[in-house]
């Protein structure tokens, strides 16, 4: 992790704060002229734009770090990142940021083709596959692998000719759940079942299938091609944003409430202090505030989208291995499962030799209410079962649940059922006093590039 500049606070106040302290009588001058909840990817970058044009920004984050859902883990062998991991070719401003402070991307070795299959308690290649007794597909469909269904029913989606175009006001027609255009794709209940079981979203149920017409529309754009990451661990950008801003962090501060006044804006912490500002922009996700009191003209679509925009649960296990078995039994590295105990087992590296298996939605919650013990347990028999090779080769070494994450509630938002009306509209709101930003308003990109994406909409606001 970076070092801690005077500029960065944890807890407590600094010297240059000490005012906000004061009983409310005695407060005088603004604290800030912008004060921006949340130190993630999305807050550091609008805190340096509106410090570049000369405005007094202060930054406050809940947490007792910087980088939000960007997350590397710092005390695991190999530093595996939990949150914004891939960089795609299209995420032309985090590049741009990561090559003006001196953080190096590379391209990760090839790795082979293909995951070992593990369906029904059965493990398989895929050229096994489509002669298995666990492939009980309809009969178009039983050459298709498991982590191929998805994408190959999304070709009968009509495509976005720009990202941007979910927001028009004619792509209403898709939104609708994933299921139903599933159906309409003479999908088989039992390619419903494997294409649930591993879904980037809560639930086929739940995604509007607008949203993956989006990402799909961001990988034509090439964000799919030539993935880099980031040496050393995704975090070490937010690191390097945070030290090279002026302007104060004030950390394990988390907000409690926003009352715009009319011709300020107050913020309250948890902790009774309290701060004055001009405006305020808020880049928390919005699963983490749902709860905050925010006493502002804000319009019902965006009140609505914060109060409902769905975030993907996702549970995460990190395993270290003896060796690197995986190169030694002919078989792919990664494993794909509709086991809710493995989802999808990635190789992380082979010195040191890590795996981590990543599971989503109702089995991620499942899984957070058992014992670290047993969800350890559990995960490493069903490798061991599903490749014989681990067998007595793992160790758990750290379970991460994003939605346990009390600045966070899951690792990434997606479009709801029926959503795309006022999410549209909450992505183009501009307050006058309070403001939003985050990769959940993004318009055009996603994920780390949609964060600084939407924090530059909001410094042009403010801006103007």
């Amino acid at each position: 992790m970076a070092n801690l500049t005077r500029r960065v606070v944890i807890g407590g106040l600094s010297a240059s704060l000490m005012a906000c302290a004061a009983p409310r009588g005695t407060w005088g001058a603004k604290d800030a002229d912008v004060l921006i909840i949340g130190a993630g990817l999305a807050g550091l970058h609008v805190a340096q734009i509106l410090e570049d044009a000369g405005k007094k920004v202060l930054v406050v984050e809940g947490n007792n770090r910087t980088g939000g859902r960007v997350h590397t883990l710092y005390d695991l062998p190999g530093s595996p990142d939990a949150g914004g991991i891939q960089i795609g070719t299209n995420y032309r401003r985090f590049m741009s940021i990561a090559e003006r402070l001196g953080v190096e991307l590379y391209l990760p070795d090839a790795r082979s083709p293909g995951a070992l299959y593990n369906i029904g308690g059965q493990s398989m290649t895929a050229a096994q596959w489509p002669t298995s007794p666990q492939n009980k597909l309809a009969e178009a469909e039983k050459k298709i692998t498991p982590d191929a269904l998805f994408f190959n029913k999304m070709r009968g989606l009509p495509p976005l000719v720009q990202p941007i175009d979910w927001m028009k006001a004619e792509s209403h027609k898709l939104d609708i759940s994933v299921r139903e255009f599933l159906q309409s794709q003479n999908t088989s209940d039992e390619a419903m079942r494997i294409i649930n079981a591993n879904i980037n979203g809560t639930s086929i149920d739940s995604l509007s299938v607008l949203h993956v017409a989006k990402t799909l529309a961001i990988y034509r754009q090439g964000a799919s091609a030539q993935i880099k990451y980031v040496r050393g661990g995704t975090q070490r950008v937010t690191d390097a944003m945070a030290a090279a801003l002026s302007s104060e962090i004030l950390l394990n501060s988390p907000v409690a409430g926003i009352a715009d006044e009319g011709d300020l804006v107050r913020i309250r912490l948890a902790d009774g202090r309290r701060f004055v500002a001009g405006q305020v922009i808020c880049t928390a996700p919005f699963a983490a505030i749902r709860d905050m009191p925010i006493e502002a003209p804000i319009p019902p679509a965006m009140r609505e989208i914060i109060a409902q925009l769905p975030y993907t649960k996702a549970s995460f296990a990190y395993l270290q291995a003896k060796d690197p078995f995986w190169k030694e039994d002919g078989l792919p590295g990664d494993i794909w499962s509709d086991d809710p105990f493995l989802g999808r087992v990635f190789v992380l590296g082979d010195d040191p030799a890590m795996l981590k298996v990543w599971i989503n939605g109702a089995d991620a919650e499942a899984l957070d209410k058992m014992p670290e013990g047993a969800v350890g347990a559990a995960i490493i028999a069903r490798i061991e079962a599903a490749r014989p090779s681990a067998k007595g080769k793992l160790s758990l070494v750290k379970l991460w649940s994003w939605q346990k994450q009390r600045f966070a509630r899951g690792v990434y938002s997606h479009m709801g059922v029926g959503q795309r009306a006022a999410l549209a509209e909450a992505a183009q709101y501009a307050g006058k006093r309070v403001n939003f930003a985050g990769d959940h308003l993004a318009q055009a990109g996603s994920g780390l590039e949609g964060a600084l994406e939407s924090g530059e909409l909001a410094a042009k606001k403010i801006l103007r």
